[in-house]
């Protein structure tokens, strides 16, 4: 099976957590987000992005934005210490948003990032890795300086400092 829950609380046995950004000035999108949208945002951007966004367009990778109650619902609580600070997951090659954590188009290149690799048969232990996150987070890194959306960490050493600190082994 194997999950990515991302939040910020560790990796337990095949499960990844991205914590949630600090900076409460960035605005959440609060409009109604197709499938095409996300395509388009994460289309021509990275090649990373744009392999996700063919994948998620080919019905490869699924995209499941949830609210609140029924995203929390959705959690492995055995694994998940808070999940009040869950923003996104992958499970397989679908992915699990939180409605409320979107506020720009990356976290869907987060999670789409784990489900592609889980899509190109790497392991889910690997995905959920501290190495798997490096990966995932530097893509999303790379994606928001081009598409100029919210730097969340300015470059790989304040990432790794990130996933040093919220990360289990």
């Amino acid at each position: 099976m194997g999950t990515g829950y991302h939040g910020g609380f560790g990796a337990t046995r095949g499960s990844a957590y991205k914590m949630s950004s600090s900076d409460s000035s960035v605005p959440v999108i609060t409009k109604v987000i197709r499938k095409q949208d996300i395509i388009d945002a994460l289309m021509g951007v990275t090649e990373m992005s744009t392999a996700v966004a063919k994948s998620i367009a080919a019905k490869q990778i699924g995209i499941n934005i949830l609210g609140d109650k029924l995203f929390e619902a959705t959690l492995d609580l055995n694994k998940v210490k808070d999940p009040k600070g869950v923003n996104g997951y992958q499970d397989g090659v679908q992915t699990y948003i939180r409605r409320s954590a979107v506020k720009g188009f990356s976290v869907f290149l987060h999670e789409g990032v784990h489900a592609y690799e889980f899509l190109n048969r790497i392991p889910q232990a690997e995905i959920s890795s501290r190495k798997g996150e490096r990966r995932a987070y530097w893509h999303e890194h790379e994606y928001q300086v081009k598409k100029g959306e919210h730097i969340e960490y300015k470059d790989l050493d304040e990432i790794i400092v990130h996933i040093n600190l919220n990360y289990d082994p």
